[in-house]
C-alpha cells in the first residue's frame, strides 16, 4: 500500500476523531438550576470568577474560600444561588466539616453535580537543591494532597448525582521547568486524575483535567514570586548558590520581568474550560488552555528530551542576562 495514502488516511482519521470529539463536547446538559457544584479556592482568581460565572448560568454553587473575609465578600457579590463557606484543603477536619455543611444543604436524595478542585499555590520558586522538605510538603499539601482529600471526601455525593470531578493541573504537569515543588504537585494531579478516571469509569462519574499555561493570577504575581525566591536564596549556603548563576535575585528579577510580558491576562479562558467541563454532556478529558501551551509547550513535550532540555535551558539563560 502506498505510504502517502497510509499517511493521508491516518491524518484524516485523526482529524475526523478530533472533529467528532469537539462536536460531542458542545452538547450541553440541561437544568443548570437543579445542579449543585462545589468550587474550592474561590478567594481570588479562577475560583472566584468561576463561582460568579456559574451563578449567572443558574447553577447552585458552594464556593469554598480559605478566609471568612473572602467568603463574605464573595457572598455579597453574588446571588442567593451561591453559598460560601470556609475551607482549608490542607485540614482533614475542615474538609469533613465542609462535606457535612454541603450535604445538609442539598435537596433530599440529590448529590453534587461537580467538584472543582481549583485551590492551589505556587510554593518555593528556586532550584530543587534549595528547597527544603517543608517547602515540598507545603506545596503538596494544597495542590495535591488537599485535592485528593477533597475528592475522596466528596466522591460519594458526586456519584449520587452521576456528576464529575474537575481538577486543575497545569502545563507544569506535562513538562517540568523551574518551581520543582509546583511541578511535582501537578504531575501528581495528572497521575491521580488518570487513576481515578479509570477507577470510576463504570460508576457514571467523569473526571476532567484543566491544564492552563501562564496566566496573571494573584498566586503568580512577580513581587510574590520574587519574594519567595529571595527567601530561598538567602536560606541557601553560598557554596551551593554559586553553582546556579542564573538564579541570583537580580537574574531572577530579570526573568520575571520578561516573563510577565507574555503571561496571559485572559483568565476567562480557564473559566471557559471549567464551564465546559461542567456543562458538556461529553466533557473533554483534558483541556489545554492558553496559546503558550497549544503552540509551544505541546511541541516541547513531544520533542526528544535532550532537545527539549537544550531549548528550555537556553531560554532561561537568555532571560536571566
Amino acid at each position: 500500500m502506498n505510504c502517502c495514502f497510509v499517511a493521508g488516511l491516518f491524518v484524516a482519521v485523526v482529524l475526523i476523531y478530533q472533529l467528532v470529539t469537539w462536536l460531542r463536547s458542545r452538547i450541553r446538559v440541561c437544568d443548570y438550576h437543579k445542579k449543585h457544584v462545589l468550587v474550592t479556592g474561590c478567594d481570588t482568581g479562577f475560583g472566584n470568577l468561576l463561582a460568579k460565572r456559574l451563578d449567572v448560568l443558574g447553577f447552585r454553587v458552594f464556593a469554598a474560600c480559605l478566609t471568612s473575609q473572602a467568603a463574605e465578600k464573595l457572598q455579597a457579590e453574588t446571588s442567593s444561588r451561591v453559598t460560601t463557606l470556609v475551607l482549608d484543603v490542607t485540614d482533614e477536619k475542615s474538609i469533613s466539616a465542609a462535606r457535612d455543611f454541603v450535604a445538609a444543604r442539598l435537596p433530599e436524595g440529590q448529590g453534587l453535580w461537580g467538584v472543582v478542585n481549583n485551590a492551589g499555590i505556587v510554593g518555593p520558586v528556586c532550584p530543587s537543591e534549595w528547597v527544603s522538605r517543608d517547602g515540598y510538603q507545603t506545596c503538596l499539601a494544597v495542590n495535591l494532597l488537599g485535592l485528593i482529600d477533597v475528592t475522596r471526601t466528596f466522591l460519594p455525593l458526586v456519584r449520587r448525582a452521576r456528576g464529575r470531578v474537575v481538577n486543575i493541573s497545569s502545563v507544569s504537569g506535562r513538562i517540568a521547568f523551574a518551581a520543582s515543588p509546583y511541578c511535582v504537585s501537578k504531575y501528581g494531579v495528572e497521575a491521580f486524575s488518570d487513576c481515578l478516571r479509570r477507577e470510576v469509569y463504570r460508576q457514571g462519574v467523569q473526571v476532567c483535567i484543566i491544564e492552563p499555561g501562564a496566566f496573571k493570577t494573584d498566586i503568580s504575581k512577580p513581587d510574590i514570586v520574587l519574594k519567595s525566591h529571595k527567601m530561598s536564596y538567602d536560606a541557601t549556603p553560598a557554596d551551593i548558590r554559586q553553582h546556579y548563576p542564573d538564579f541570583t535575585v537580580e537574574a531572577y528579577d530579570k526573568m520575571l520581568t520578561r516573563a510577565s510580558a507574555i503571561v496571559s491576562p485572559k483568565l476567562h479562558l480557564v473559566v471557559d474550560a471549567y464551564v465546559l467541563a461542567l456543562t458538556s454532556r461529553f466533557p473533554p478529558t483534558r483541556q489545554l488552555v492558553g496559546s503558550d501551551v497549544r503552540l509551544f509547550y505541546r511541541l516541547l513535550w513531544n520533542l526528544p528530551t535532550p532537545l527539549t532540555d537544550w531549548i528550555l535551558v537556553t531560554l532561561r539563560e537568555s532571560a536571566a542576562h
